[in-house]
């Protein structure tokens, strides 16, 4: 069973690298290299604009707007990193068959797939964020729909797998 738990996690793993692979960054269309004057971000009517802001670019303009700075790129980094971080325990767990090593892949798996949830929220909230004002988006990754459906369906089934393994039922 602990190996049916590291096949899942490496199909869930290939399907994960195919949609980094696969992703479109969208952008905002760049402006014409003539108009080299800055461009007034519109901020919200309670915030009164800061002299030092008024010649911020969109981008970071956008970014000192979101509600946690940093946040998706921080998932971004982090559901890769823990993903592979908990496969290498897992395999660690499968070789020696010593439980901390299940236990420790367990918990950096619910991290791993805690960090993939919310980079998903974080790209659809920006996208969403995006619309009202252009048909243009702002710099976040855009995923297939059905890969991503089976990326977090082989996430799914392997959380429950490893759950299994290592509560020993």
């Amino acid at each position: 069973m602990a190996i049916a738990a590291l096949v899942l996690w490496l199909c869930t793993a290939a399907v994960g690298a195919y949609l980094l692979a696969t992703a479109t960054r969208t952008r905002q269309a760049p402006r014409p290299a003539d108009d080299q004057r800055p461009v007034p971000v519109t901020s919200p009517p309670s915030e009164p604009r800061r002299a030092k802001d008024r010649y911020d670019p969109p981008s970071l303009a956008r970014a000192k707007s979101e509600p946690l700075p940093g946040l998706r790129a921080l998932a971004e980094f982090t559901h890769p990193a823990l993903a592979i971080v908990g496969l290498g325990l897992w395999l660690g767990y499968v070789l020696t068959r010593d439980r901390m090593f299940a236990a420790i892949g367990f918990g950096v798996l619910l991290g791993a797939i805690c960090a993939g949830l919310t980079w998903f929220a974080g790209n659809r909230r920006a996208i969403r964020r995006a619309q009202p004002e252009s048909a243009s988006q702002p710099d976040a990754l855009s995923f297939t729909p059905r890969l991503l459906v089976l990326h977090a369906i082989g996430a799914a089934t392997t959380l429950l797998v490893v759950t299994l393994i290592a509560a020993r039922v």
